[in-house]
C-alpha cells in the first residue's frame, strides 16, 4: 500500500531540521512551493493520478540532497529516495521514474518527458511570478554565502543569460508565467549601463 501522506511527512520533516538556514533560495520554503506549483500544473496538464502522485513526490524531495551538500545535491536527493520511498510502498518503477524527474532540475538537464517537464517548470514557476526579484535576490545572497558573491551587474547578467536561455515547457507554464518572464527579462535589461 503506497502511502505519500507518510513519504510526505518524512521529507518534511527532516528538510525543517536538517537544511541549513542560509538557504535563503533552497529552503523548506522553496520546496513548498514547488510542491504546491507542481500540484497545479499537473492538474492543467490532466495528467492521471499516478503521475500526479510521482511528480507531486518527486517535487517534495528534488532538493532533498541539500541536508548533505549544496553543490552536486541532486545526486543525493536521488539516492535518498532510494533508501527511503520503498519504506513507504513505492515500488522501483516509481522510484526509476522521481530519480528521473530530480535529476532534470541539474542546472543544465532538460527535461524529456511531460512529468519531468512539469518539475522543471515547478521548479522555475517563480520566474514568471510578481514576486521573481524579491526570489532572486535570495538566490543572490544565498550564493554569496556560499563561496559564489556576485556584484549587482554581474548578477543581472547572470540573471538576463539565464532567462534568455530558459524555456517553459507545459503549454500551461507557458500561458500562464511566459508573459511576466519575458516582462522581468525586459525590466532587467534596462537596467544594463
Amino acid at each position: 500500500m503506497l502511502d505519500f501522506r507518510g513519504a510526505k511527512k518524512y521529507i518534511i520533516e527532516r528538510l525543517e531540521k536538517e537544511l541549513k538556514p542560509n538557504l535563503y533560495y533552497h529552503g523548506i520554503h522553496h520546496t513548498m512551493d514547488v510542491y504546491e506549483v507542481s500540484i497545479k500544473i499537473a492538474e492543467l496538464e490532466n495528467i492521471s493520478q499516478e503521475e500526479k502522485l510521482i511528480v507531486n513526490t518527486a517535487a517534495l524531495y528534488h532538493d532533498a540532497g541539500f541536508v548533505y551538500q549544496y553543490e552536486h545535491n541532486e545526486v543525493l536527493a536521488v539516492k535518498m529516495i532510494k533508501e527511503v520511498l520503498p519504506k513507504f510502498g513505492y515500488n522501483d518503477k516509481m522510484i526509476k521514474t522521481i530519480g528521473d524527474i530530480i535529476l532534470t532540475t541539474r542546472i543544465k538537464a532538460r527535461p524529456k518527458s511531460l512529468l519531468e517537464k512539469i518539475m522543471g517548470d515547478a521548479d522555475y514557476d517563480y520566474l514568471g511570478r510578481s514576486d521573481v526579484g524579491k526570489i532572486a535576490e535570495t538566490l543572490h545572497k544565498e550564493l554569496a554565502e556560499y563561496g559564489f558573491p556576485f556584484f549587482e551587474k554581474e548578477w543581472n547578467e547572470i540573471q538576463i543569460k539565464f532567462l534568455k536561455k530558459h524555456s517553459y515547457h507545459t503549454n500551461s507554464s507557458l500561458q500562464l508565467r511566459r508573459p511576466k518572464k519575458i516582462e522581468y527579462y525586459k525590466y532587467l535589461k534596462s537596467l544594463k549601463i
